[in-house]
């Protein structure tokens, strides 16, 4: 029986803005060897200046081999990219990932390369040699073709181009679009076989290029040969700045998955299942669902504490402390364990799965509803619910459910409380691993970034300023807090923390409720500021008393992917000053009341004077935890505004002031 002569395609696309169209393949990168005057000529990248070096052209082409006895994945590559400064020589360094498994492997042909460059005006080209290649061997699987273009200097085009013949022909190479320089050109083409079906995954926020063509497919299609072509130009480079979950989250991409095939003879195979099928098959695994059968080691301290405790809610948070003192992190992510729990729970140490599956099975021996749930964190990535793909998480966290309240719980941070997840799990939904259960459950944080921060002080005639401080910290703030100061230890993190003001000494620093993480975290302390007063019987003085934002954490002019902050913040700050005899305030910044549109965000700020006090308070409020790319100039210049009005100083003056 004969496969159909089509291909079901189905796309996840994020893009931009608007519609995008099919490009002809006329439209194809630079042609090797053809350097144009102006590429060589180039001296930096008008539309990104600080560019290191600028990806000209870089394009792919897959498709099979029937002709050789086997079928096989042929990948060819020709990239050429223009080297601005020194600091960017490293992109005329070429690394090719090879792998291998038992007799198939990836091999590399005909590899070629020529370095231009313009000498007194006049082209000159380097070759790559072939002595210059070799190959690095990483691990049993994995192996890297290298090498580098020769003679490359400031101004440098390096061009090359190689072919990669694949015995995986199931493994279609995905392609980036962007990198960490700007692409002017990328292009990506896939002639495929009538007998595979695959899911196109796109990722990014850069649009595909646009051409006068019209509406109509998303791809360019050339029914008789089964081509498919995606094409970027002008991609801007992906730097990171903070805020992020992880780079890969952002950048131009497409991902292939392989969902059917369709042989001639034996007729249709399914490379995919759905999402109850995988739970199943992960419920039965020696490696995660059968250790969630055997608790006959930890019978007796569950026992112990359901004597002991009343309520679901507070047997939940002591089995949840029990698991959290008898086994230590081995900062190893995984959902599967590497062996038996009950020699994890006696040797006391443990990845991921093999503690947080020990605190699932201990929940359900006490009678509570609880489950595991699949995470990927920020770093590894976000998931794709409509591919059930187990590869796609890499971290185990709790559930548990009581009178219709959902609770998350992670007993590998000490640290965390019970209900409150870590910062590198809130990324997107985890999946509910319970069988006959298609539930995807939120990873939002329960809490705030929260500080608040009060403190009295007395100015004296000289300008003198005495007082103290009492600095709160609540949320996801105790949390960074209590780690910095438990891992510093107390006393050097107290002595770091009284000399690190610079004008504004600290001293007489105590902690409170350090060790209670259900409690904020309270810091006291003394702090001076020398005298300064000016001519004229004038002090100044910064109000801020140090704790002012010294700079924009957003430095991009144009983002090109969303801010992240995980969770809310709120740092409050209320300063009271008592002038001395006499004196009274002269200058004073005007109030500030800025909100960012869709109650994302505001920031308020004001400075009054009764009698002879002056109170200051400021208070940035972030209520969203993610902003899109078209709330970004808002975010920054509310940041702009805050560094600028937190450095505004009070004047206070001898007699009558002016009218405040």
């Amino acid at each position: 029986m004969k496969a159909k002569a089509f291909v079901k395609f189905y796309c996840c696309l994020i893009i931009l803005a608007g519609s995008y169209f099919s490009v002809s393949a006329q439209d194809a990168g630079a042609k090797f060897g053809k350097i144009e005057e102006q590429e060589l000529a180039l001296k930096s990248f008008e539309a990104d200046t600080s560019a290191e070096a600028v990806v000209l052209s870089d394009h792919a082409y897959s498709h099979f081999n029937f002709t050789t006895g086997k079928t096989q994945l042929i990948f060819e590559r020709h990239t050429r990219v223009k080297i601005l400064k020194k600091s960017g020589y490293d992109w005329a360094n070429v690394s090719i990932p090879l792998y291998q498994n038992n007799s198939s492997k990836e091999k590399v042909n005909s590899i070629k390369g020529f370095t231009y460059n313009l000498v007194d005006g006049k082209l000159t080209k380097d070759k790559l040699e072939t002595k210059a290649v070799f190959e690095e061997q990483i691990n049993e699987h994995w192996s890297s073709k290298k090498f580098t273009m020769p003679n490359v200097k400031e101004g440098s085009v390096v061009e090359y181009s190689y072919i990669i013949v694949s015995d995986f022909i199931y493994n279609l190479r995905d392609w980036e679009f962007q990198t960490s320089v700007p692409t002017v050109w990328s292009e990506y083409e896939v002639q495929m076989p009538q007998y595979f079906d695959y899911k196109f995954l796109y990722n990014g926020y850069h649009p595909f290029h646009k051409t006068g063509k019209g509406g109509g497919d998303s791809f360019d299609l050339d029914t008789n040969r089964g081509v498919y072509s995606w094409k970027m130009k002008d991609v801007p480079a992906l730097k990171e700045e903070r805020y992020i979950t992880t780079l890969d989250d952002y950048r131009a991409k497409i991902e292939f998955e392989l969902q059917v095939v369709h042989h001639p003879v034996e007729g249709s195979k399914t490379m995919t299942g759905e999402w109850n099928q995988v739970i199943d098959e992960l419920l039965s695994s020696e490696r995660f669902g059968t250790q969630l059968n055997r608790k006959g080691y930890f019978k007796n301290e569950v026992a112990a504490i359901l004597a002991k405790y009343n309520t679901p809610e507070q047997q939940m948070e002591a089995i949840h402390e029990l698991v959290k003192k008898k086994v230590k992190w081995d900062g190893m992510h995984s959902i599967y364990t590497g062996g038996p729990l009950r020699k994890v729970y006696d040797n006391g140490k443990g990845n991921a799965a093999e503690i947080n599956l020990m605190l699932t099975a201990m929940l359900q021996e006490a009678g509570l509803e609880a489950a595991p749930v699949l995470v990927s964190t920020r770093r590894h990535g976000k998931i794709y619910k409509a591919t059930p793909l187990l590869t796609k998480f890499n971290y185990i966290v709790a559930h548990v459910k009581i009178d219709n309240k959902d609770y998350l719980l992670d007993a590998t941070d000490p640290l965390l409380p019970a209900g409150m997840l870590s910062y590198q799990c809130l990324n997107g939904e985890g999946r509910l691993v319970k069988s006959k259960s298609d539930v995807w459950l939120p990873l939002k944080p329960k809490a705030s970034y929260t500080e608040f921060r009060i403190g009295e002080f007395a100015i004296s005639e000289t300008g003198e300023v005495k007082g103290k401080t009492t600095d709160s910290y609540q949320g996801y703030s105790a949390l960074d807090l209590r780690r910095s100061i438990l891992e510093a230890g107390e006393q050097k993190y107290a002595e770091e923390h009284n000399k690190s003001a610079g004008d504004y000494k600290r001293s007489g620093t105590v902690f409170k409720d350090l060790h209670s993480v259900e409690k904020p975290l309270e810091l006291s302390y003394e702090v001076q500021v020398e005298g300064n007063k000016q001519q004229n019987n004038l002090i100044y003085l910064n109000p801020m008393m140090g704790q002012n934002l010294k700079e924009n954490p957003f430095k991009l002019k144009y983002r090109y992917y969303p801010v992240d902050f995980a969770v809310p913040i709120d740092e409050t700050l209320s300063y009271r000053f008592t002038l001395p005899a006499g004196y009274t305030l002269d200058e004073k910044p005007a109030p500030v009341s800025i909100a960012l549109p869709n109650k994302g965000g505001q920031f308020l700020y004001r400075v009054e004077q009764q009698g002879n006090v002056v109170t200051l308070m400021s208070k940035i409020s972030i209520n969203k935890t993610v902003f899109g790319i078209e709330e970004y100039p808002y975010l920054k210049e509310l940041y702009d505004q805050i560094v600028a009005k937190q450095a505004e100083s009070i004047v206070i003056k001898k007699g009558e002031g002016k009218t405040l």
